[in-house]
């Protein structure tokens, strides 16, 4: 409350200093996160390691996103954070998360699966210094290659006292690169921050930053 209180005030004294401008005024604001689960649903948090359905030979997406996920959570969460390798089972049974979450308070389990594959695309790069001759176009274009990586991320939340899912949902997000040799890991990690910041909201109920416009007469 405090930081989306600052924020507006900045927000008022930009808009003040500018009297008498007619421009619209871009400001951040925090926002709190909406989330499925009511405070205190939960006291612990288990995450897994997740199936890699697409692994690349020089990173183990799976344990790779376990690690980071309850890393983040232990920064964001004041209950427990644990991990859990998935049984080879699947579906994984009920009975599973039934017996798993056995002598923990309250525990969800943050699980699913993951691919990261990647892919050469060409694409248009402009080159406005160079002029081109017409009357309708006065820009250079030429192809480039670019390395797109995409991760796919289909997590579910599973309560530990039923054995039932109780959220799920699939995350999808890109990143292009110029360099083609650009590692898998570089890649992971620019993408698993893009995941975070679209869950944490929604589990946690974390605070967002948005943009908004303020229009002046």
């Amino acid at each position: 409350m405090r930081a989306r209180t600052i924020l507006l005030v900045a927000a008022v004294a930009a808009a003040g200093f500018s009297c008498g401008s007619r421009f619209p005024v871009t400001v951040h604001v925090s926002m709190p996160g909406v989330t499925p689960f009511p405070p205190g649903a939960f006291g612990e948090i288990v995450v897994t390691d997740f199936r890699n359905d697409a692994p690349v030979p020089e990173l183990d997406a799976g344990l790779e996103l376990q690690s980071y996920l309850a890393s983040e959570f232990r920064r964001s969460f004041d209950g427990k954070v644990s991990v859990l390798p998935l049984p080879e089972a699947t579906p994984v049974p009920p009975a599973f998360w039934k017996e798993a979450a056995a002598g923990r308070n309250g525990p969800v389990f943050v699980t699913g699966t993951v691919r990261l594959v990647t892919q050469v695309r060409k694409a248009l790069k402009k080159d406005l210094n160079v002029p081109v001759d017409g009357p309708f176009d006065n820009v250079s274009r030429a192809l480039i290659e670019l390395r797109r990586w995409t991760m796919i991320v289909d997590l579910a939340v599973v309560a530990g006292e039923t054995g039932e899912t109780i959220y799920a949902r699939t995350f999808q997000d890109d990143r292009d690169y110029i360099d083609l040799e650009k590692p898998a890991e570089f890649a992971f990690s620019e993408l698993s921050a893009a995941l975070r910041d679209r869950l944490f909201p929604i589990l946690l109920g974390s605070s967002t930053i948005e943009k908004r416009t303020l229009l002046r007469r």
